[in-house]
């Protein structure tokens, strides 16, 4: 409200608190109505689009599976995937800005580097890093995700398994692919095939491998340790 004085100058009369009371009330209101709506809509968004996504990314890796040297049908198959997976990332980005978190990810050295000290430190397992600085960065959070949960996995099956007093994490780049190449000197399986690689999470290695367009090989021999390799477009580490 305004007022005037006697030498003609406009004043400014305050507001009242409790119309200022209201006005703060209204606007707090407002701002957690929208942090409710946005969180429904990522929860929404998650609970249905996103998982519904990422199980047609599994299966049609598990048809192409079935189509194999049926050309035309691989390619079709290929296609489709790789469309899914452009939508698939789009949502998982809008997703990260509905729930207010960064939508870039981190160096993979960082949380790598993270994940091996804190491995030896519980084990006394010896951890090696190289060529981390052949990878780009930052990866984006999709990739960073997925990728910790293969090293964890990788390094899990080392710690139940393995009798490793070595575990190697090499990183390389060449040609527009990225590989990760897991080994430790452990015990290795007396089984074959397969059966070797039954208790070693190795499916859900392989589904994390496939959301990221690429391919995951386990191999496993009596007395020769465990190697596993994940080969990766290096576009599709940073979309």
């Amino acid at each position: 409200m305004r007022s005037v004085s006697q030498s003609g100058v406009v004043l400014q009369r305050p507001e009242p608190v409790v119309l200022q009371s209201v006005r703060t009330g209204a606007r707090h209101r407002s701002s957690a109505a929208e942090v409710y709506v946005r969180q429904w809509l990522a929860r929404e968004l998650h609970d249905s689009v996103a998982q519904e996504l990422t199980r047609m990314v599994i299966e049609i890796e598990q048809v192409k599976a079935d189509q194999a040297g049926r050309r035309g049908a691989l390619e079709a198959l290929d296609s489709l995937q790789v469309t899914t997976r452009k939508v698939l990332a789009n949502v998982r980005q809008t997703l990260l800005t509905l729930r207010g978190e960064p939508t870039g990810g981190l160096d993979v050295d960082v949380w790598l580097h993270a994940l091996l000290e804190r491995f030896q430190t519980e084990t006394a397992i010896e951890t090696r890093l190289l060529g981390e600085e052949s990878w780009p960065r930052p990866i984006s959070t999709h990739a960073s995700i997925n990728l910790s949960r293969i090293v964890e996995e990788a390094l899990h099956n080392v710690r139940l398994h393995s009798g490793a007093h070595l575990v190697l994490v090499s990183l390389s780049a060449t040609d527009g692919v990225a590989r990760l190449y897991i080994r430790d000197d452990g015990r290795g399986s007396k089984e074959t095939g397969r059966a070797a690689l039954a208790g070693m999470g190795t499916l859900g290695m392989k589904e994390r491998a496939s959301l990221l367009g690429g391919e995951l090989r386990v191999e496993s021999s009596f007395g020769d340790g465990t190697a596993i390799e994940l080969k990766v477009p290096v576009e599709n580490l940073t979309s």
